[in-house]
């Protein structure tokens, strides 16, 4: 049986497309070296890990939740490739978003932290953090390629994995004079071998303080080019003419209905074109005589706040948040067969004031908004979302959306104003 589930396990692991490479510039040229294939090897190697590790507890209905686990990721992430088509970094093919590799990797590591705890979990997601790494580094994915793998590999974890019980083993505490009393029971099951052929134990969390959202989503507003790419790109054209992109959030419920939320929103888009009129990046200036052009322009924000929570009523919610959010912009040109290419930076931290507000319908729909405003210095970031959000049970939510930003970067090395508006799904544990 263990044989046949690593054979399983390995196989869904390696569903990956193969692809030709066919890029010449800088912007789109692979990595193929060593740190690339120590990910290619991690991927295959912790889910492995995770059957080892069953093996280890000759807990057989771990190694099942695993397989369930893995195979349903590897499902969702390549039935996702086919039906988005995002190209990859390289070009070498139209099946970037989300990532193999990654969700491959976070379905070992998720599995070993919530089986069997720490002591294997982190180490394990170390290793799968290198994976997501490596492919950012190899030029295979995009940021919000390797969010979505990640996410989705969590997720499903969660859907399908318990934590690891020995059978006739009881833990129990009951408060004395002094303080608890700890105790622990064993039955002649825990010495029983019949725990080979133990069922699932599901420990399931009352307090579920713990929030993780996943959102899935297209950009519909074209970004770069309001930063500057069709006033200096004549004719130029999206590489992908809606843009994929995923966030993952993640809340900590601290006392009295606040709060704590920490997230990371990746974005990047490229496109092709030739010089309207002259222009620099870092140094390097392109005219009309350096022909097809090959842009990258990338935008990702990582930031938490906090929030003081209000109950106006049983259905009615609100939240006022403070917090900190950086910025970092890269802009990157090269002929598009290579030979002037030139990339340049900045970053920016701005102050975030939030508010957020639920109204339910019901025990189970609601209806959701949030606005945020961050400025700096002359910059300024402003988003403001609006959705529906069902709640399937209490661990389990999702919802849709609606997302509009509005960048303005008059006091960085980037002149520009730009927004996006875009519409994602999101899926929600709380643990």
């Amino acid at each position: 049986m263990k044989h046949k589930a690593l054979s399983f396990l390995l196989s869904s692991a390696m569903l990956l497309p193969s692809y030709t490479l066919a890029s010449d510039n800088e912007i789109t040229r692979t990595n193929n070296d060593e740190f690339v294939e120590a990910g290619d090897m991690l991927q295959i190697l912790l889910p492995a890990t995770g059957l080892f590790a069953a093996w280890m507890y000759d807990d057989a209905e771990g190694a099942k939740q695993l397989v369930y686990a893995t195979a349903s990721t590897q499902a969702i992430v390549q039935g996702m490739k086919f039906t988005i088509g995002r190209k990859r970094p390289n070009e070498s093919n139209w099946h970037s978003f989300p990532s193999g590799h990654t969700s491959a990797a976070f379905s070992g590591a998720a599995f070993l932290q919530s089986r069997y705890g720490a002591a294997w979990g982190i180490p394990a997601y170390t290793g799968a953090t290198l994976v997501a790494v490596s492919r950012l580094h190899g030029n295979h994915h995009y940021a919000g390629d390797v969010v979505a793998g990640a996410g989705i590999a969590f997720l499903v974890n969660q859907y399908f994995v318990s934590p690891y019980r020995t059978e006739g083993v009881y833990f129990n505490a009951q408060p004395t004079e002094d303080g608890i009393a700890l105790g622990v029971t064993l039955t002649e099951e825990a010495f029983s071998d019949s725990k080979r052929d133990r069922a699932s134990y599901q420990i399931v969390s009352t307090d579920r303080k713990h929030r993780i959202e996943l959102g899935v989503g297209v950009n519909l507003a074209d970004s770069s080019g309001q930063f500057g790419a069709t006033e200096f790109l004549a004719g130029s054209e999206l590489i992908d003419e809606y843009q994929p992109f995923s966030y993952i959030n993640y809340q900590l419920e601290l006392a009295n209905d606040n709060s704590f939320e920490l997230e990371f929103i990746p974005s990047e888009t490229r496109r092709r074109g030739k010089a309207t009129k002259p222009f620099t990046v870092d140094g390097t200036t392109y005219t009309s005589s350096d022909g097809q052009l090959f842009t990258a322009f990338r935008h990702w924000m990582l930031g938490s706040s906090v929030y003081k929570g209000y109950k106006v009523n049983d259905k009615f919610n609100v939240d006022f948040g403070l917090g900190l959010y950086a910025h970092w912009i890269k802009v990157s040109v090269d002929q598009d067969q290579g030979g002037k290419f030139a990339s340049d930076e900045t970053w920016r931290a701005m102050p975030n004031l939030a508010a957020k507000t639920q109204y339910n319908f019901t025990d189970q729909l609601s209806i959701l908004a949030k606005a945020q405003y961050q400025f700096w210095d002359g910059d300024s970031y402003a988003a403001a979302e609006a959705g529906l959000q069902y709640q399937i049970n209490p661990a389990w939510e999702a919802g849709i959306k609606y997302i509009y930003s509005d960048t303005q970067l008059d006091n960085t090395k980037f002149k520009a104003n730009y927004d996006s508006q875009s519409i994602a799904i999101t899926v929600a544990n709380r643990f």
